[in-house]
């Protein structure tokens, strides 16, 4: 049985086995013919063996690697270093990080696989079970995407995923932060704010602000689509969109997929933002808000896009005659 459990996987014989073989051809002086025929196996499997105890002795017939001594299409090392670095610092799939250093996303996945990151947290993915239906409007501004996203806050000097969670759900007192977002359906570009709260005259100003934002990137908003939470039912909301001219739609009850690209970008928020260090406080992680959206905006390739930016697909749309020049 221990014969059995060390041995090599693509061995025919153990190494005992091999003594016997070698020793039919040269004690007994067997012809490799026959002792191939002996022990059921080609002629050059016995010439093999027999050449290497010859030139090596016992030791020669112990188990070797079967991994080439030179593997030409190996993927160079820095370039593993690359597609490691970006899953720890992005936490992307193997698709993106493929398009990104020019990788099969099969290849990218043996690399992930063998440095032990080849799976990722599913993250907040309430719809997973459920087929994608994906649509996208034919130009910038036809449709937007509106949502809040709860997002606990951090006490000076880090919260439970640098001390470890003490006994209630909210031993800091540093109560929650709430990330209003716009996404434009056709180009991805985003705007959002870490805000103290999602009361309905928070949800308008933010919507004044963001509707200005989108309006000095050249995109003029027709309709706006949120579901059902109460800022978005509220007076001011309502005031906010006819005082801007736009239309408002709402999602069908409990079917958050139909907003489902600012869900996706509040996802990325979270997996590359919110959660990709520990962050010391509230303010260093509220300071490398805008960092990221201005890298999510301008350096984040999406597939839907066909790997381009969000900034370079409005900059398509708007044949380069941004406001200012390119943005």
């Amino acid at each position: 049985m221990s014969h059995a459990r060390s041995q090599h996987p693509n061995a025919v014989l153990t190494p005992k086995g091999r003594k016997k073989m070698v020793d039919c051809v040269l004690r007994r002086r067997w012809t490799i013919e026959a002792t191939a025929e002996r022990f059921q196996v080609d002629a050059k499997t016995v010439t093999k063996w027999r050449n290497r105890f010859l030139a090596e002795g016992v030791a020669g017939l112990q188990d070797r690697s079967s991994r080439p001594h030179r593997s030409p299409n190996k993927t160079p090392e820095a370039q593993c270093q690359r597609v490691i670095e970006l899953r720890k610092k992005r936490r992307w799939g193997a698709e993106h990080i493929g398009h990104e250093v020019r990788l099969a996303p099969s290849t990218v996945q043996s690399i992930l696989t063998r440095a032990g990151l080849g799976r990722l947290d599913r993250g907040d993915r309430a719809t997973a079970s459920e087929p994608v239906h994906r649509y996208q409007r034919d130009r910038p501004g036809e449709l937007v995407h509106v949502d809040v996203k709860k997002l606990a806050g951090i006490p000076d000097g880090g919260g439970w995923r640098i001390h470890g969670r003490l006994d209630g759900p909210d031993h800091t007192g540093a109560g929650y932060r709430y990330i209003h977002s716009v996404i434009d359906d056709r180009t991805r570009v985003a705007y959002s704010e870490i805000l103290d709260d999602e009361k309905g005259h928070t949800a308008a100003g933010f919507w004044r602000r963001a509707h200005a934002w989108f309006a000095a990137m050249g995109i003029t908003i027709e309709r706006v689509l949120s579901d059902n939470g109460a800022c978005y039912r509220s007076n001011a909301w309502r005031s906010a969109l006819e005082d801007t001219g736009v239309v408002h739609k709402r999602t069908r009850p409990y079917r958050p997929q139909t907003n489902g690209k600012i869900e996706r970008f509040h996802r990325i928020l979270l997996e590359e933002w919110a959660y990709i260090r520990d962050w010391h406080s509230e303010t260093e992680r509220h300071l490398a808000y805008d960092g990221f959206l201005h890298f999510y905006n301008h350096h984040r390739s999406h597939g839907a896009l066909g790997w381009a930016t969000p900034i370079e697909t409005l900059n398509r749309f708007l044949g380069d005659n941004v406001p200012g020049g390119h943005i």
